[in-house]
């Protein structure tokens, strides 16, 4: 049986376009012997419409207070805590979900820091590989009364790069009407494309590098690690590949896909 996952179903404050992406992506295993854990709950409504959407899931819910939620299903289950504490996590994991989470979601205190830290302890020890792990919520680094956040403010571009950048391009364009052969040819495209990377080497885009927008940026940089730690490009330590086979980044929620043993080994050179 299809279920779906509707706004203020069960009392949840999940806008449906979090709902949609949360089908997207859940709806092959609606029916499977998941584990599901929740950082941040509230009152619960969550954990029962978890419980709802999958007919055979164990859901956890972490919080700082117990909802009480956990006492109208069997498949409920809390735990008081904090979740920047490793310990406590691994207790949770190991009375909960000995043989690891399929799906983490953390919803608690959107402070960059904190959720750094409950985010790499729960992947890699207690996500299962080719588990989804998501953040909500990542927007709030752009509340200026934020604990850890901050306004936006628009970067002012270099008066050097878009010049630079025509220039290129007008004699890019001009290939085509001139009969520059071999190495008059090369050298002036090297020579264009040297212009452009001083012009903009190093420049700085706008926007945070902290808090929960920092965190996220952060994030991106697993993605190329194998780049960061190629041999050919300098690095002096072994060569590392993504944990993460997957990252999607949407308006208020990350969705990572952890890898598994396999794809890891299949991309080590």
């Amino acid at each position: 049986m299809k279920r779906t996952l509707v706004a203020g179903q069960f009392g949840t404050d999940k806008n449906q376009i979090y709902l949609d992406n949360y089908e997207r992506l859940f709806s092959d295993i609606q029916n499977e012997k998941i584990t599901l854990l929740e950082l941040g709950i509230f009152r619960g409504e969550s954990l029962l419409l978890w419980e709802n959407y999958f007919s055979q899931g164990t859901i956890i819910g972490v919080d700082i207070h117990a909802s009480g939620v956990a006492n109208k299903s069997s498949r409920i289950f809390e735990f008081e805590g904090y979740q920047q504490d490793t310990d406590f996590l691994d207790t949770v994991a190991r009375e909960a979900a000995p043989e690891g989470f399929d799906i983490i979601i953390d919803d608690a205190s959107h402070i960059g820091d904190i959720s750094k830290i409950t985010f790499w302890h729960l992947f890699d020890n207690h996500l299962k590989p080719g588990g989804i792990y998501v953040i909500e919520d990542w927007r709030t680094g752009y509340w200026d009364k934020w604990v850890d956040g901050a306004r936006y403010k628009k970067a002012k571009e270099s008066n050097i790069i878009r010049p630079c950048i025509y220039e290129c391009a007008e004699k890019c364009l001009n290939f085509t009407k001139t009969n520059l052969k071999g190495g008059r040819m090369k050298q002036t495209i090297v020579s264009c494309l040297g212009k452009v990377k001083k012009a903009s080497y190093k420049n700085r885009f706008p926007s945070h590098d902290f808090g929960m927008v920092g965190f996220v940026k952060e994030l991106v940089d697993e993605l190329g690690i194998d780049m960061i730690t190629s041999p050919e490009r300098g690095s002096t330590v072994p060569q590392q590949q993504p944990r993460f086979k997957r990252m999607e980044i949407g308006p208020g929620q990350v969705f990572i896909i952890k890898s598994d043993d396999s794809e890891l080994s299949g991309m080590i050179r």
